[in-house]
C-alpha cells in the first residue's frame, strides 16, 4: 500500500466551516491532489519527449556534427565580436548548415543518384592571426574538417558588410568541404578544385561580386594555361567558363563533381560532365565569344 493510501485511511471524515460563514470548505481531497499529479506527470513527459524529438530531428537533419571553437574570445576586438555575435547565440551554427545545405543543392542532385561525400564534423574556429584568404579549411580525420576565419573580416566597421564577409567566408569553407577530391585531388587540377569553389560563391552571391570576364576588350588567357580553361590561374575565370558550361549542358557541375570523385582524366572527365562535347572546343567558343584570345 502507498504512502499516499495509507495517509488517505488515517484521516478522519471532516468538514470545517469558516468563521461567520458557515461554509463546507471543501478542498482537494488526495484522490484529486494525486489525479492531478498524474495528469501533470504526463503532461511533462509529453513535453520532454517532444523537445527531444525535435532536438533529434534538428541534429539528424544537419547530417554532420558542428563544433565551434572559441578561445581567447576576450583577448582581442576581434575574438570577441565573433563570441557575442556568432557563439554565444549559435548564429554561426545555422549559417554553416545554411551555406552547407546551398552547396549540396549545386553540387549535389536532389534525387541522390550521385554518391554523395560523408561528412561527419566541421569544426569552426576564429584563426589566431590573420589569414592571407578569408577562410582556410584544414581536412583532418576522415570525413573531418576545420574552418578557420580570418580575424580581419571581424574588423569590418559596417556589420552588414561584416555578416556578409562571414556568411561569404563560410559559404566557401563548406565549397572546399563538399567537393570531391579538395585536399587529395589525385590528379586533378588544383586551378578546377578552386573554381568550382568560386563558382559556388558566385552563384551564392552572384558573378558580379568580383570583376567579370565579360568586360569588353580582347583579353589574354595566362600562357601556362595550355589552351584549356580549367588550368587558368585565376579561380575566378575558371568559375565563369564553368558557368558558361552549365548553360550550355544543365548539370554539367554535379557530373563534374561527380567525374573527380571516381577518376580523372584531362578531357574525358570535363567531355563526360559536358554529355560527350568535346571541353576544348567549349573552351574556344567561350573565349570567342567574350572576345578573348589565347596567348601564344
Amino acid at each position: 500500500m502507498s504512502l499516499m493510501e495509507d495517509h488517505f485511511l488515517l484521516q478522519p471524515f471532516t468538514t470545517t466551516t469558516s468563521s461567520g460563514e458557515n461554509e463546507e470548505d471543501v478542498g482537494f481531497g488526495p484522490s484529486d491532489s494525486h489525479s492531478f499529479k498524474n495528469i501533470s506527470i504526463r503532461f511533462l513527459s509529453i513535453f520532454f519527449v517532444a523537445i527531444i524529438s525535435l532536438w533529434a530531428n534538428y541534429e539528424a537533419s544537419k547530417g554532420f556534427e558542428i563544433n565551434i571553437i572559441s578561445e581567447n574570445h576576450e583577448t582581442t576586438a576581434s575574438s570577441r565580436r565573433f563570441n557575442l555575435l556568432y557563439v554565444s547565440n549559435d548564429k554561426i551554427s545555422r549559417v554553416v548548415l545554411n551555406t552547407s545545405e546551398f552547396v549540396e543543392n549545386i553540387l549535389y542532385p536532389p534525387n541522390e543518384s550521385h554518391v554523395k561525400k560523408t561528412i561527419t564534423r566541421v569544426t569552426v574556429r576564429l584563426a589566431d592571426q590573420n589569414l592571407s584568404n578569408p577562410v582556410v579549411v584544414n581536412h583532418q580525420n576522415e570525413g573531418e574538417f576545420e574552418l578557420n576565419i580570418s580575424p580581419s573580416l571581424l574588423l569590418l566597421e559596417e556589420k552588414i558588410n561584416m555578416d556578409k564577409e562571414i556568411v561569404m567566408a563560410v559559404q566557401r569553407g563548406m565549397a572546399r568541404v563538399w567537393i570531391w577530391s579538395y585536399g587529395d585531388y589525385h590528379g586533378v587540377p588544383k586551378s578546377l578544385i578552386e573554381g568550382m569553389e568560386e563558382y559556388v560563391v558566385g552563384n551564392s552571391v552572384g558573378f558580379d561580386y568580383h570583376p567579370s570576364l565579360l568586360n569588353s576588350g580582347e583579353k589574354k588567357l595566362p600562357a601556362d594555361s595550355d589552351k584549356t580553361c580549367w588550368k587558368d590561374n585565376n579561380p575566378v575565370n575558371v568559375a565563369h567558363f564553368l558557368r558558361y558550361c552549365e548553360g550550355i549542358k544543365s548539370g554539367f557541375i554535379r557530373r563534374l563533381n561527380q567525374g573527380i570523385r571516381d577518376r580523372w582524366d584531362e578531357k574525358q572527365t570535363l567531355d563526360d560532365a559536358l554529355l560527350g562535347i568535346s571541353s576544348v572546343k567549349v573552351c574556344a567558343d567561350y573565349h570567342s565569344s567574350n572576345g578573348m584570345v589565347l596567348a601564344g
